[in-house]
């Protein structure tokens, strides 16, 4: 006991003594990244009361310049220092990102898709016996696993009732409570997001650094993080915030980095900071008609009654009753948590309990007899888990043959009309040149792109759409939604578009499922 309350006094002591220092300096800094040197000539210094915020555009510029600021990434020249540090006798050298806990630490998306990869297949956070025996959110809350300790070291350094309570804090703060018992890979995005969050405070961090922390997030939850950020720093914990679009600039903003061209465009205070162009980029998409598969006279392309889904005996779905006739163009709406994933996972048959409710594709169930590639034949399917599945190095033109088969890859003979329709795509999408280039190589708006090529080049009868422009920034936003109402239009296909953002719902659409809680709150006309 007495040893513990030395250390927390020193600790406070510490941070008596350091709250002056700045957290991050650079002095002329260039720094060596994945493929050269990145950010070059960077002067910039973090200092305790300010509130930072970064923007720069998709594709993981962000958090190769949070990787540079936490010394994660080596240095060509100039100077990186994290000042609050050197008084810290567990402190190495920041520049070989040697960070003790109660240091820095990094809640990006790119762990959000590790934790997506770890489901092994999109699928699985709906097959609940294929989840038995992996990590639950409890066991990835522990101090061992949060602070990577060698697990047969034995260590008594008197924190585990203060890591108790601090964790305590976070499950609280973030509501993980009833999540607690459940397997990672079988969160929705939203939960995963929190649990990222919750994960990057255990470490108490002095300074952390978020990578667009509101991907994902309805209104309130939003406002909740805007919240969150706030207590924060009344907590004395500096927070360093990327964003992709002005808008999610948090409004407490002190000061402002600018990021563009593998470089630092602008570093200030926000107000004076250089006004971002707002010119749209200048991409028309005029796609031909392309008749859909043909229904039934009088069958909705979507049915569903009375639906019902439940999960460790939470009600996901109560009652969802739905009909989408052809050419429709929905938008699905609703808080996190509220089912709108689960209600996508049936009609894509990716939920077992499909087979339990009433659900009609093209005026088919799921029954003994009929497959799943049925059901999907009559649909298209595009998000951000898709994105993150889908084979790497895989030919952009294969991404979109896979469509055909809705494969993650391609595994079966391709016809010459199939490859000659897969190719008009691309063209009608301008990326008749990307044709052979691997899908990780893409830019962030082309990977979208190809993969909305994918989910239309067998022409189906309906589209869904899942957040697909999530991570992208307001230029790209614009882009991808006009190539969206160009192809269902072209294809005068039946469109379910889901999102947290009003202002992202293409033009085209002109109705509204809301759900709240499982149920259906709304069904009615777009208010614009």
């Amino acid at each position: 006991e007495d040893r513990y309350v030395v250390a927390y006094s020193c600790r406070r002591l510490l941070m008596h003594t350091t709250q002056t220092l700045a957290f991050v300096e650079t002095e002329d800094a260039t720094f060596r990244g994945p493929q050269g040197a990145v950010f070059p000539h960077t002067d910039l210094a973090l200092r305790p009361g300010e509130r930072w915020s970064v923007v720069g555009p998709s594709g993981g510029e962000k958090s190769l310049f949070f990787a540079a600021l936490m010394g994660k990434l080596s240095l060509l020249a100039g100077r990186l220092r994290h000042s609050f540090l050197e008084g810290d006798p567990r402190f190495a050298d920041s520049t070989f990102g040697v960070l003790p806990p109660g240091s820095l630490a990094l809640a990006s998306m790119d762990e959000h898709r590790q934790w997506l990869l770890a489901r092994d297949f999109h699928q699985l956070r709906w097959h609940g016996s294929l989840s038995h025996g992996r990590a639950t959110v409890s066991d990835l809350l522990e101090r061992n696993v949060i602070e990577q300790r060698n697990p047969f070291a034995v260590i008594d350094d008197g924190n585990d009732e203060a890591y108790a309570e601090v964790k305590d804090r976070e499950i609280a703060r973030f509501d993980l409570g009833p999540l607690l018992d459940r397997p990672v890979v079988a969160l929705s995005n939203g939960e995963l997001h929190r649990f990222v969050l919750a994960r990057a405070l255990l470490r108490r961090p002095r300074l952390l650094f978020i990578d667009d922390p509101m991907a994902g997030l309805d209104v309130q939850s939003r406002a909740r993080m805007l919240a969150i950020l706030d207590d924060l720093a009344r907590e004395g914990v500096a927070v360093v915030v990327g964003v992709e679009n002005e808008a999610d600039i948090p409004a407490a903003t002190t000061h402002l980095v600018r990021l563009g061209d593998g470089g630092v465009e602008d570093v200030g205070p926000y107000q004076s900071a250089r006004a971002r162009d707002a010119t749209v980029t200048a991409r028309r998409f005029v796609i031909p008609r392309k008749a859909t598969r043909t229904l039934s006279p009088g069958t909705p392309v979507l049915e569903m009654v009375g639906v019902r889904v439940h999960q460790s005996n939470i009600a996901l779905l109560d009652q969802v009753t739905w009909t989408v006739q052809p050419g429709e163009q929905w938008a699905l709406q609703g808080p996190n948590g509220s089912g709108k994933s689960t209600l996508l996972s049936l009609v894509l048959a990716d939920n077992p309990q499909v087979y339990a409710n009433h659900v009609r594709v093209a005026g088919y169930a799921l029954e003994p007899g009929r497959s799943i590639w049925d059901q999907k034949a009559w649909l298209g399917w595009l998000s951000p888990e898709l994105e993150a599945h889908y084979p790497p190095h895989a030919r952009a033109l294969d991404v979109v043959l896979s469509g055909f088969r809705s494969s993650l890859g391609v595994h079966t003979q391709i016809r010459a009309a199939d490859e000659q329709e897969a190719r008009a795509w691309l063209g009608h999408f301008e990326l008749t040149l990307h044709a052979e280039t691997a899908f990780v190589d893409l830019a962030p708006l082309d990977r979208r792109l190809v993969l909305l090529a994918r989910a239309v080049v067998h022409r189906p009868a309906l589209a869904l759409f899942d957040e697909p422009c999530q991570g992208l920034d307001a230029n790209e936003q614009s882009v991808l939604g006009r190539a969206i109402c160009a192809a269902t239009d072209a294809l005068g296909a039946a469109m379910i578009y889901v999102t947290h953002n009003a202002d992202e719902i293409p033009a085209n659409v002109d109705k509204v499922l809301r759900l709240e809680r499982g149920r259906v709150v709304f069904v009615g006309p777009r208010q614009r």
